[in-house]
């Protein structure tokens, strides 16, 4: 685990609208899965532009910028995004307030920190510095599943869950949990201890097995909603037993290298992919996802996400 990217979050803003997947698709048998495509030149590149050229108030687009780059947040990089034109984009490295407040919490933590190699590390950002997605990663997640349904790995959203989990056959949440209720929440299994979602998982070597061995939460009536990592983890066992990829070589098949997005995702002591969280990439890629979706999946003419 890379305890030394624990860098706060980025903000990308962009127009967006996360769908949700529908079951759609599926044959039940087992598709082909097709060769890694050759690498082909990016047919996509940002062009730039600003406010004023784009029909925006820059009086307007400037408070937005102050906002989000205010040293509360954090922020790693900022991108605003109109008619497929990059009208805004700042860059901000780790403030000297955030570098003090990380010091305290390792130092409470009894954790080593070298403020010297954090400043200089991060200190400095710009379009090609990686940034982390943190729990924006769920919605890459989630995103491929929708694209393993499309394509036949999965049925729909309606399966049970231990169709692809073989450690719950035989038991109570055998038949009992369905890809759809991890997607929104709504597994009713216990969630591991810690804020932000049951954070604790977070320091584990594996992070994939409690995920998966939790049992129901008796205080949470039927359809109760709970924000939870561990059931993020969930989704990416499942995609690795239903394609035979784990989510970082499904995700660069059937999306990453299809949009030119180049990515670095974050595994636990055990390398398991950190399906929740974690995803490292550039602020700009990090915008061509977005704009995928402003375009109902459509990209290069292509359907990568099924726009319903």
């Amino acid at each position: 685990m890379k305890i030394n990217k624990l860098f706060p979050s980025i903000k990308v803003i962009f127009c967006i609208s996360f769908l949700s997947i529908n079951g759609c698709g599926g044959s039940g048998s087992s598709p082909e899965i097709p060769e890694p495509s050759p690498v082909q030149p990016p047919s996509f590149y940002w062009e730039v532009s600003t406010p004023e050229e784009q029909g925006m108030d820059p009086n307007k687009v400037k408070e937005i910028v102050e906002y989000v780059l205010d040293d509360d947040f954090s922020t790693q990089g900022l991108i605003v995004v109109r008619g497929d034109k990059i009208v805004v984009e700042e860059y901000k490295g780790i403030s000297e307030s955030t570098l003090s407040g990380l010091q305290s919490v390792y130092s409470n933590n009894d954790w080593d920190f070298d403020i010297d190699e954090w400043r200089n590390k991060w200190g400095t950002r710009d379009q090609y510095s990686l940034a982390t997605s943190w729990s924006a990663a769920k919605s890459f997640t989630s995103s491929l599943i929708g694209i393993a349904i499309e394509n036949g790995f999965i049925d729909s959203v309606d399966e049970y869950v231990s169709t692809y989990l073989p450690n719950w056959i035989g038991t109570d949440k055998e038949n009992s949990v369905t890809i759809q209720d991890i997607l929104e929440m709504r597994s009713r299994l216990q969630c591991p201890p810690g804020g932000n979602g049951g954070s604790s998982i977070y320091y584990q070597e594996d992070q994939l097995t409690p995920s998966i061995e939790r049992g129901f939460n008796q205080d949470l009536p039927e359809n109760g909603w709970v924000y939870c990592n561990a059931d993020t983890m969930i989704l990416g066992e499942v995609l690795l037993n239903a394609t035979g990829l784990d989510a970082m070589e499904f995700g660069d098949r059937y999306l990453f290298s299809k949009i030119g997005m180049t990515v670095d995702w974050w595994r636990d002591g055990q390398n398991n992919y950190l399906t929740y969280c974690c995803l490292d990439s550039t602020t700009r890629d990090l915008a061509r996802f977005g704009l995928l979706w402003l375009n109902q999946g459509l990209w290069d003419g292509e359907q990568i996400i099924a726009s319903t």
